[in-house]
């Protein structure tokens, strides 16, 4: 007893998203009346299925089946051929039983994604962002980066120009936008511009991102605020020495002298006077104190922490966390955290199940502060894998971004 089974060919082909079926042909090869449970092996078997999927045959007969191929479109579809077994499985006879093989040839497809953080930044001299290129497709993805300015106002810098991204991990590259001019005073400017991401590939439609640069003055906007009132402080400190210190200590002096028995002589230091044709002496410099604006300077920070470099310490002022994104670009599993230590201990801002995530982002409408002497960490628990299988690298990694606001 036992089966025959035989595919109607042995190689097709499929695009992800798609579908393609092919015909077997069961032939019960046994003396008995046979019931046979057709099965697709391995992988590929969770988009594939069988209609119908059970057989009844008497002996010497024969009927055919129809296995369908419905491969997801998502990055862990893998592209190019993909062996394949259909199981023809016998009831009566289980050692009958028998197995045909094919090959099914999986297409490629891209499906970028790219984001700019922060969509705006601001100064006088260059502006930084963050480019996140998401690979959502099932194929290595080339891209190449440029800046479109169509006023030509501002020049870019790419860290590095082009990109080499796998299935399902996103890449990260630096942006510097810089003034092709400068102005030293001045209300800020908006210089927008656009960051392309090109695919290197046939017919790729590149991603085009939105932003701005708000360009400032070289001089900050309290520069000459801040020169009047340290003029004015000169000015003052001038006028109390000549005015209340020099007469009082010329007063004193004499005073001293009339204790002593000494009476000075007129126009002397002491009685008040002095020498006509001297040059007066200086008076002494003090410690000048300026009060800073409200509000206080304020300037872009981003940056990336890993497991190498897990935290972030202001040491002046208040640093305001806008944009996170989170990369797992391994896999890994445990858990991921995000936390603030302070004199007064430490707190959970953020806990994230590795598993879940290759890549995520967050933007905060009320950004997370992180003040002098606190402190920013990322902290990484990976588990083991389950069942036992090769190790996979525990490098989770945070890309953050907002502004430092001085004290």
């Amino acid at each position: 007893m036992g089966a025959f089974a035989a595919l109607e060919q042995a190689t097709l082909s499929v695009d992800p998203g798609g579908e393609v079926s092919i015909g077997i042909t069961v032939r019960n090869t046994g003396t008995v009346v046979d019931q046979y449970t057709i099965e697709i092996l391995g992988d590929i078997g969770a988009w594939a299925s069988a209609d119908p999927p059970t057989i009844s045959l008497f002996p010497g007969a024969q009927e055919s089946a129809r296995i369908t191929f419905r491969p997801p479109r998502v990055s862990s579809t893998p592209a190019g051929p993909v062996r394949f077994g259909v199981m023809v499985r016998s009831h009566e006879d289980p050692e009958g039983s028998t197995v045909a093989e094919g090959t099914l040839q999986v297409g490629s497809f891209l499906a970028p994604g790219a984001e700019l953080i922060p969509r705006t930044s601001h100064g006088s001299r260059v502006g930084r962002h963050d480019l996140a290129i998401d690979n959502r497709g099932n194929a290595r993805m080339e891209t190449a980066l440029e800046g479109l300015d169509p006023d030509r106002v501002v020049r870019f810098d790419f860290d590095p120009p082009t990109l080499s991204v796998e299935p399902g991990v996103a890449g990260f590259a630096r942006v510097l936008v810089r003034p092709v001019r400068r102005f030293w005073r001045g209300a800020p400017k908006t210089r927008s511009f656009q960051i392309a991401v090109r695919p290197d590939a046939p017919d790729a439609t590149p991603v085009l991102l939105d932003g701005s640069f708000l360009q400032e003055s070289v001089l900050p906007p309290w520069f000459l605020r801040a020169m009047v009132a340290l003029a004015a402080l000169l000015i003052g400190a001038v006028l109390l020495w000549l005015l209340v210190l020099k007469p009082e200590i010329r007063s004193t002096a004499a005073q001293t002298l009339e204790d002593f028995g000494f009476s000075p002589k007129p126009g002397s230091v002491a009685a008040g006077g002095g020498d006509p044709g001297a040059t007066p002496s200086p008076a002494p410099s003090g410690a000048l104190t300026v009060t800073p604006p409200p509000g206080g300077a304020q300037g872009p920070v981003d940056g990336r922490l890993n497991t190498a470099v897990n935290a972030v310490t202001p040491t002046v002022g208040t640093l305001f966390i806008t944009d996170l994104v989170f990369s797992n670009p391994t896999g890994a599993g445990g858990e991921l955290k995000l936390q603030r230590t302070s004199p007064t201990g430490t707190s959970d801002l953020l806990v994230l199940r590795l598993d879940n995530f290759r890549d995520l982002d967050f933007h905060f409408v009320t950004p997370i502060a992180v003040h002098a002497g606190e402190t920013l960490a990322m902290v990484a628990n990976c588990t083991a894998p389950t069942p036992p299988s090769p190790v996979v690298p525990c490098d989770p990694a945070v890309f953050y971004s907002g502004y430092l606001q001085g004290s």
